[in-house]
């Protein structure tokens, strides 16, 4: 606009030339602050430019560089509107410059500047369109990275509290089976050692009973105690399997009372390492019961390592009343169920008393 400044100081157009420039850079800087507010007032406001720049074009007898502002309301257009309405925008555009400069120029100058300038105002249209396009996908970049953050804090965050769970109901269970099993047996060796004190001096034989009575118990908490540890063994099942670690454990004499189990093993099939090391301590807690309640000798486990997959541990003891079981009783059930569902696994448990009881835990 240093040509207007330049060219038309003198002439009495100036004043009137200054105040359409006026008029229109107000609506231009004013514009940002409208189209944020009220979208729909950008035809108006792209037809009010248009009629400043006719009026401009008028008042300087149709010179060439007036069509620059054009340029300007393109690069606007891109910047708030989609390509296509853009494009009838700019070709309204290019319309209304060509008279003026046909006017001014002739008909084929005047056309031939009209195509300079319209081709400019595209040029420009299209760079604000891919600046508007690089900002659109840096915006949604950022977003997604803050997405992306959240969902990971929100992962650790579980993660934490999965683990905290974890260990507090392994503690639970360690407490539990504390109270029930260990501490009770101690107690029962405290009452039985007091009684072989009282027996001692009256009945000798009574008191060697009771005396191999507390050796017994004594081998009972041992092994309790043993097993109890060997739940804080970090260790993970060996890399021969589930079978093996079974095998193992029935072999490292971990079990009392003199039970003798059967391992019988089908199929082949590769488990999950949580798998092998929930079934594992479903199968240690099934015969850990045994052991406490059953009053049998002999336990069976199957291990069926090929479609449908499942274990079975059995044992042909006293069994007992499903329905009627309380819940200190049940607390090794429970975390055997517990384990099965970590897994996917469902966990059945066929008993009645003096039946014997089979622990059954299938991939569901």
């Amino acid at each position: 606009m240093l040509r207007l400044l330049i060219n038309y100081q003198h002439d009495p157009r100036f004043i009137s030339m200054m105040g359409v420039l006026a008029g229109w850079l107000l609506l231009f800087v004013g514009a940002a602050m409208i189209m944020a507010k009220q979208g729909r007032w950008l035809p108006v406001y792209l037809l009010l430019q248009s009629l400043l720049i006719a009026e401009l074009f008028s008042l300087a007898n149709g010179e060439d560089y007036i069509a620059a502002l054009f340029g300007i309301l393109s690069m606007q257009i891109m910047q708030w509107t989609n390509p296509k309405v853009g494009a009838v925008w700019i070709s309204f555009f290019a319309v209304l410059m060509t008279f003026p400069l046909v006017h001014a120029y002739g008909l084929l100058g005047g056309v031939a500047i009209a195509f300079i300038y319209t081709f400019g105002s595209i040029l420009l249209a299209s760079y604000t369109l891919a600046a508007r396009h690089a900002r659109e996908a840096f915006d949604y970049n950022q977003t997604l990275t803050r997405q992306r953050q959240d969902a990971n804090r929100q992962l650790q965050e579980y993660a934490k509290q999965i683990q905290h769970l974890a260990v507090a109901r392994e503690r639970y269970h360690l407490a539990r089976e504390l109270h029930d099993s260990v501490t009770q047996t101690i107690f029962t060796m405290n009452l039985t050692a007091q009684s072989a004190l009282t027996l001692l001096d009256l009945d000798q034989n009574r008191a060697g009973e009771q005396l191999e009575r507390l050796n017994q118990l004594s081998q009972s908490a041992i092994a309790e105690m043993q097993t109890l540890i060997h739940e804080l063994d970090p260790t993970q099942i060996t890399q021969d399997g589930l079978a093996t670690a079974i095998q193992q454990h029935i072999g490292d004499h971990r079990l009392s009372g003199n039970l003798s189990v059967s391992l019988s093993v089908e199929g082949n099939t590769l488990l999950e390492p949580l798998e092998e090391r929930m079934l594992f301590r479903i199968t240690r807690e099934a015969l850990n019961n045994i052991v406490k309640h059953a009053r049998s000798n002999q336990a069976t486990i199957l291990l069926h390592l090929t479609e449908p997959l499942w274990i079975e541990i059995s044992d042909q003891g006293q069994g007992f009343d499903l329905q009627h079981i309380s819940s200190n009783d049940g607390i090794g059930l429970r975390s055997m169920r517990e384990r099965a569902a970590e897994i996917g696994w469902g966990l059945r448990v066929i008993t009645s008393p003096g039946a014997g009881t089979s622990v059954r835990v299938e991939k569901e």
